[in-house]
């Protein structure tokens, strides 16, 4: 792991000076880092805070943000290297297990922990909270799925609250004094100048690729609506769904909800108890109709697609030259698929230009203390306890960046007021 750190930094974050801006070379890997982050920046009282948490003799479980794919594990790596070099981090178990013999070697060399669903599971919950109990610390992503959205922290899973919450009572039951802490990790990347231009290439490349009609004369923001309502209606003829004229959140609303009516009608009444859309996944996993199962997943296929434009994300009178870049990244790996340029953009997005990683690192969650506030309190409460902290912490950070430089900047052309107001 320690001989991976300069590669890391080489490769995948800042890349080559001087070579990394030169015209035809700089979108080079190898010359650009493939996620171009050219300082990351952590408050000395951040820093110091961090150490905190994870000096020996307390379990600390950490819990970054996670909106996008791929440089939230470069991150990781740099802060392990900085802060925790025997850090445990957990993957989903395709990427650990699911690409052979020698990188499966590889994962686990890396410390890295492999997500398997069901009672597969348990080891690894196992050896977390043992590693985590020796000092080392144990890193999850709560978010779970990227859905590119840098600004709203998104429902978070279970599993930092329930891995802290198994630690506490395993030294509880030993009657041992060590602390189990719960750390957020907030990191926000701004462009470190203009990338209008960047942008409007892939959003260009991307209309071109679906075959979707763009007017390019058109400012960003309403290219990016141009795309997301030409996806939208594409969505609804696919499953027969008329829209009314409205503006794209309305319509939205309308498209998911009379899709949900849809699924719940070729669902059987035995799984309707079920919240969506986990009644449509055992619907189509148990289905031995074969049209019915592909009607289910093509239906649950587009109502996660949609669901994952967070309309709170997107909702409000200015947006952020960041918003039009990461939604176009999430758009791209929805709907693009099949050439290599669509692989490579689905394991390595490459930003539209270079970026500054501002780095905050919250007070930690003593979950003993929480425990003694919160007597009865379970992993479902203390991981919306989290979500409320983070969300908190990056508002702060987001309004201290826009009064040092302007961050929204851009009129909505998505926005609707009424719809914040409810």
């Amino acid at each position: 792991m320690r001989r991976l750190v300069p590669i890391n930094r080489w490769l995948n974050l800042h890349g080559l000076p001087l070579l990394r801006d030169l015209p035809g070379l700089r979108r080079l890997p190898g010359l650009a880092g493939l996620c171009d982050i050219r300082d990351i920046q952590i408050p000395d009282a951040d820093q110091t805070r961090l150490r905190a948490s994870l000096q020996a003799g307390q379990a600390c479980f950490l819990a970054p943000n996670h909106p996008e794919f791929f440089t939230d594990w470069m991150i990781d790596k740099e802060l392990s290297a900085r802060f925790a070099p025997r850090l445990a981090c957990w993957a989903t178990h395709d990427i650990v297990n699911g690409m052979g013999a020698a990188m499966q070697r590889f994962w686990l060399r890396n410390n890295l922990i492999a997500q398997i669903p069901g009672s597969g599971g348990a080891a690894a919950k196992q050896h977390s909270v043992a590693w985590a109990l020796q000092g080392h610390g144990v890193l999850l992503h709560p978010e779970g799925a990227v859905n590119w959205h840098a600004d709203r922290i998104a429902p978070l899973y279970q599993g930092v609250a329930e891995l802290a919450l198994d630690a506490y009572s395993s030294l509880d039951e030993q009657a041992a004094t060590q602390r189990v802490l719960v750390q957020p990790l907030l990191w926000k990347l701004r462009f470190i100048r203009d990338e209008s231009a960047a942008i409007g290439k892939e959003l260009a490349w991307t209309a071109k690729r679906l075959r979707l009609p763009l007017d390019h004369a058109q400012a960003l923001p309403q290219q990016l609506q141009q795309i997301l309502a030409a996806l939208l209606a594409r969505e609804a003829e696919a499953a027969g769904i008329l829209l009314p004229e409205a503006p794209y959140f309305t319509r939205r609303r309308q498209f998911l909800a009379t899709l949900a009516q849809q699924l719940d009608q070729l669902t059987p009444d035995s799984a309707l108890s079920l919240p969506a859309p986990r009644r449509w996944q055992r619907a189509a996993r148990e289905s031995e109709d074969r049209e019915r199962k592909q009607q289910l997943k093509q239906g649950l296929a587009a109502w996660e697609r949609l669901n994952r434009v967070d309309e709170t994300a997107y909702n409000q009178p200015l947006l952020a030259q960041e918003h039009i870049a990461e939604c176009v990244k999430r758009i791209r790996q929805d709907y693009c698929r099949g050439t290599l340029r669509d692989t490579l953009n689905a394991y390595c997005p490459r930003p539209p230009g270079p970026r500054s990683l501002q780095l905050r690192v919250p007070e930690a969650i003593d979950v003993g203390r929480w425990l003694s506030e919160h007597p009865g309190a379970d992993a479902q409460a203390l991981i919306q306890h989290l979500r409320q902290l983070m969300q908190r912490d990056l508002d702060l950070l987001l309004q201290q960046l826009h009064q040092t430089r302007p961050y929204w900047t851009l009129p909505n052309p998505l926005y609707q007021a009424e719809l914040s107001d409810a």
